[in-house]
């Protein structure tokens, strides 16, 4: 039986996340480990963003999500990749960030598997892209214009509650002709939402990692 394990940058488990994974890989197990395991609220505190490092919101233990730097929360990421890669047979990092990080065993980055389909898919066509902070958007403007994609960029919280009908909505009446979901903390339901609203094709990151996941251990 496959072994899959997960990294998150928040601590684990993830259960809002991982049993949506396995939906999509027949038979494999997981374990989960996260950057943040371990650290109390002063050490993740410290993890925060600073004004040249591109913000990122995950989840903790009991629930609750915090805001971290994708520069500072590397090294903490790339020892939680150690930690599982020996036993594991692909490592998944269940963010859509960007992170300089090593693995002995494959590594889904799923940010980019997702840039990498829509630019494949879409290239030069206006798409709409659902991001989980605010001050993410101009930063995510630029990094979807540096891949060749013009992009409207959204703000939709997956951890507070939000009408994904409405920005599905709001996606289709400015023209996209795509939507993406570009964080893992996005359900399948809410994709559902946003898509059954826009009536346009709605790409989900953590679903797209997950079916490359499957390709590689089938």
């Amino acid at each position: 039986m496959s072994l899959i394990a997960t990294v998150t940058i928040g601590q684990s488990p993830r259960d809002d996340v991982v049993p949506e994974l396995a939906r999509f890989v027949s038979g494999a197990r997981f374990i989960e480990t996260g950057a943040l395991d371990g650290l109390d609220d002063d050490a993740i505190a410290r993890r925060a963003p600073g004004p040249d490092d591109f913000p990122l919101v995950t989840r903790l233990r009991d629930k609750r999500s915090v805001v971290i730097g994708e520069l500072a929360i590397t090294p903490l990421v790339q020892a939680a990749i150690r930690r599982v890669e020996t036993e594991a047979d692909l490592v998944i990092v269940l963010c859509s960030g960007e992170f300089a990080v090593e693995c002995r065993k494959p590594l889904i980055f799923p940010g980019r598997i997702l840039a990498s389909t829509v630019a494949a898919l879409y290239g030069g066509r206006p798409i709409a892209v659902l991001t989980p902070l605010e001050p993410q958007i101009p930063a995510q403007i630029e990094r979807w214009r540096g891949r060749g994609i013009k992009a409207s960029v959204a703000f939709a919280s997956p951890y507070t509650p939000t009408d994904f009908a409405a920005i599905g909505r709001q996606a289709r009446d400015a023209g996209a002709a795509l939507v993406v979901m570009d964080c893992l903390g996005y359900t399948l339901a809410m994709k559902q939402a946003v898509a059954s609203a826009s009536g346009l094709p709605t790409i989900l990151v953590r679903s797209i990692a997950a079916r490359v996941a499957a390709e590689l251990l089938e």
